[in-house]
C-alpha cells in the first residue's frame, strides 16, 4: 500500500501545478486499484463556476445522470457532510445497500452500475463554502473485503489531496494552464512563500516570495524575514501550522490530530496551504533545479472571507431575492424541483426560472451543488 499511495501521490504533486492533471490523478487510481472507479467531487460556492465531477472508469451517461439530477438526491449527503475530514468512510457500515433499495437514488441510478453499489470514501474539505470528497466505487461482493486496504491508500494520500486542492484554489482561481513564461508564483494573489527547512532546528527559510509574500514581509505585521533568510512568525499558532504544513508538504509523517483550520490573526482569519515542490515540478516557479536545495515547499496564505447572519440573510447577500432565496433552502436534497414548487404553490416553470437565476447568483450549476451549499449555510459553514 505504500508503494500504491506513491505512486498515486506523484500524480496529485502534479496536479497541483496542473488541475488539468487531475484526470491523470484518477486514472492512476484506477490503474493501480483494479476494479474501482474513483471519482472526485469538488464544490466551491465562491468559485463563479461549476467544478465538473473528475472520474475514471464510469459510463459517461452515468455521470450526467449524477450531475443532472441523482446528486441533488444522494441519501449519502448527509453522512458525508457529518464525517470528520480525513476518516475513511464505508458505504456498508455507514448506509448499506439494503437501506438505500426503495429510495429514487437506489432504483434509478446505483443499481443500474453493474453491480458497483458499494464504495468507500474520504472527506478531504469541508470548510469556507467547499467540499471535495474522493469516492471508490466498487462492486458490493469486495465491500468488506477491501474496505481496509482501500482506507490504508486513502489515510495515506488524502493530506496530499487536500493540499493539492487547496494550492489549485490558491494558485488557478479560473482552473486555467499557465501562459508561456509565465511562473506559478506569478500566478498566486495571495501571499505565497517558496521555503526551505534547516535539517538541524527544522526553521523555515526563505527562497523566494510572490508580490503579495513581499508585501506581506514589507509589513512586518504577520511575518519577516531575519538573518539567514529565517522566516520569523509572530503569531505561534501561525508559525505551528506553516511548520506542520511544509513537514507535511517535504514528506514527514503527519503528526496526530486534526489539520490546521483558519485562525484568526489581527483582523483578519487565515489558513494555511503547503505543497512539496519535486524537482520536476520546478520550472513551473522559474527556478534552476541545480541551484535550489532538495527539500522545498510552496506555501500560502489564503484570507478566508467571514461568514454571518441567518440563510435568508446570508442568500440576500449573494443577491438573491426573497423568492429565491426561499426556493433555494428547499432544495437541500430532500426534495425534487416539482416538489419544491408544489411547496410554495408556484408552477414548475416558474420555479425552474428561479432555480437558474439561484445557480447563477451562487456560482453553482448543479442541484448536488446547491443541496451542498443549503447544507452548509445552515450548519454555519
Amino acid at each position: 500500500m505504500r508503494r500504491v499511495s506513491e505512486e498515486i501521490g506523484l500524480a496529485v504533486d502534479h496536479a497541483a501545478c496542473d488541475p488539468a492533471a487531475w484526470d491523470a490523478v484518477m486514472a492512476e487510481i484506477g490503474r493501480l486499484l483494479p476494479g474501482v472507479w474513483p471519482v472526485l467531487q469538488m464544490v466551491d460556492a465562491a468559485a463563479g463556476t461549476g467544478l465538473p465531477l473528475v472520474q475514471w472508469g464510469w459510463d459517461p451517461a452515468h455521470i450526467r445522470a449524477y450531475e443532472a439530477h441523482y446528486g441533488a438526491v444522494n441519501p449519502w449527503i448527509s453522512v458525508i457532510l457529518t464525517t470528520p475530514t480525513m476518516v475513511a468512510m464505508h458505504s456498508e457500515e455507514r448506509m448499506p445497500v439494503s437501506s438505500l433499495r426503495r429510495t429514487e437514488f437506489y432504483a434509478d441510478w446505483l443499481s443500474r452500475l453493474g453491480g458497483m453499489t458499494a464504495s468507500s470514501g474520504i472527506k478531504l474539505i469541508d470548510a469556507d463554502g467547499r467540499l471535495a470528497v474522493l469516492n471508490l466505487q466498487h462492486d458490493l461482493a469486495r465491500a468488506s473485503r477491501d474496505h481496509g486496504r482501500l482506507a490504508a491508500v486513502m489515510g495515506r494520500i488524502g493530506p496530499r489531496m487536500r493540499r493539492a486542492i487547496e494550492t489549485n484554489r490558491a494558485c488557478f482561481p479560473v482552473s486555467a494552464a499557465l501562459a508561456p513564461g509565465e511562473t506559478l508564483l506569478e500566478r498566486v494573489a495571495d501571499p505565497a512563500f517558496v521555503v526551505t527547512r534547516d535539517l538541524v532546528t527544522r526553521d523555515l527559510r526563505l527562497v523566494e516570495a510572490s508580490r503579495a509574500g513581499r508585501a506581506l514581509i514589507a509589513e512586518g505585521e504577520v511575518l519577516r524575514v531575519g538573518a539567514l533568510d529565517r522566516i520569523q512568525v509572530r503569531n505561534p499558532d501561525l508559525a505551528a501550522a506553516m511548520a506542520r504544513e511544509a513537514a507535511l508538504a517535504c514528506g514527514d509523517a503527519p503528526s496526530p490530530g486534526s489539520p490546521p483550520g483558519p485562525m484568526r490573526i489581527g483582523g483578519e482569519t487565515w489558513q494555511v496551504t503547503a505543497i512539496g515542490l519535486r524537482q520536476d515540478l520546478r520550472g513551473v516557479l522559474g527556478m534552476a533545479r541545480l541551484l535550489v536545495p532538495d527539500q522545498l515547499a510552496l506555501i500560502v496564505l489564503r484570507r478566508v472571507a467571514a461568514s454571518g447572519g441567518g440563510g435568508p440573510e446570508r442568500l440576500a447577500g449573494f443577491g438573491l431575492s426573497p423568492a429565491e432565496a426561499r426556493l433555494a433552502l428547499l432544495m437541500d436534497g430532500s426534495r425534487s424541483l416539482v416538489e419544491a414548487a408544489a411547496s410554495l404553490g408556484i408552477r414548475h416553470e416558474t420555479a425552474r426560472s428561479q432555480l437558474r437565476q439561484v445557480f447563477a447568483k451562487l456560482g453553482v450549476s448543479r442541484q448536488s451543488e446547491l443541496a451542498v451549499f443549503i447544507l452548509r449555510l445552515r450548519q454555519g459553514a
